[in-house]
């Protein structure tokens, strides 16, 4: 079920959808304890953020995929990818008020794997 978090002031706060199945997927793929932590951590910090502080952010460092290593879902012009541990990014994309995470990468290089779909 989407999570979100309330609105404060006049930016409007991120709320998060992590019901994709491969995303589901590439989670339970990982095997560090520590690792499966940060991506949380991650999580539940996009929940206290505004956009604008999402955008800004340079822990998350919200990135623009040119490439991206999934199909576009319907709709959707672009995929992003963001910093959810120190070595792996997610594939997300902004869907009015929420984050919708579509996968993590194995590897940092696999999120924009050029020139391929």
């Amino acid at each position: 079920m989407p999570k979100q978090a309330q609105s404060s002031g006049n930016e409007q706060r991120v709320a998060v959808d992590l019901n994709n199945p491969e995303f589901i997927r590439s989670w339970y793929a990982l095997r560090d304890k520590n690792e499966i932590a940060r991506v949380l951590n991650t999580i539940e910090k996009l929940l206290q953020l505004t956009w604008g502080q999402v955008y800004r952010d340079p822990g998350l460092r919200w990135e623009r995929i040119t490439h991206p290593p999934v199909p576009l879902p319907p709709g959707i012009d672009a995929l992003y990818s963001i910093r959810v541990t120190q070595a792996r990014r997610a594939v997300v994309y902004r869907d009015k008020e929420f984050v919708r995470f579509l996968l993590i990468a194995e590897d940092h290089d696999t999120t924009y794997l050029k020139g391929k779909r």
